[in-house]
């Protein structure tokens, strides 16, 4: 009886181990889903940033753009006001040169 009773001791005793090692494992389970939820958030995260960076990139080249229509806009604004400054200089010319024509002629 002493050995049934030995045996059953030491099956309790594995039990307990047993029970202890489930326990581990469980918890080991349950820090690798805690770890899998914030891998899957920072993923979710990464993805937002993502699209956020494309938004900026598409706004950037779309700018860009807008930039040099209008830098080329000012620069033929700019062309055109000299031709035009010109053609007024010369036409004040003119009339000056008409009206000094028309002083010389009373």
């Amino acid at each position: 009886m002493e050995d049934s009773g030995a045996i059953l001791c030491h099956i309790s005793l594995l039990k307990d181990m047993l029970d202890q090692v489930n326990e581990e494992i469980e918890a080991s389970y349950q820090i690798t889903r805690e770890i899998e939820s914030e891998i899957v958030k920072c993923c979710e995260i990464e993805t937002e940033y993502a699209v956020k960076e494309s938004e900026l990139t598409r706004n950037l080249y779309h700018l860009h753009f807008e930039i040099h229509g209008l830098m080329a806009v000012t620069s033929d604004s700019m062309a055109s006001i000299k031709r035009l400054e010109a053609e007024l200089s010369c036409l004040r010319i003119k009339r000056d040169e008409i009206c000094n024509g028309m002083d010389n002629k009373r």
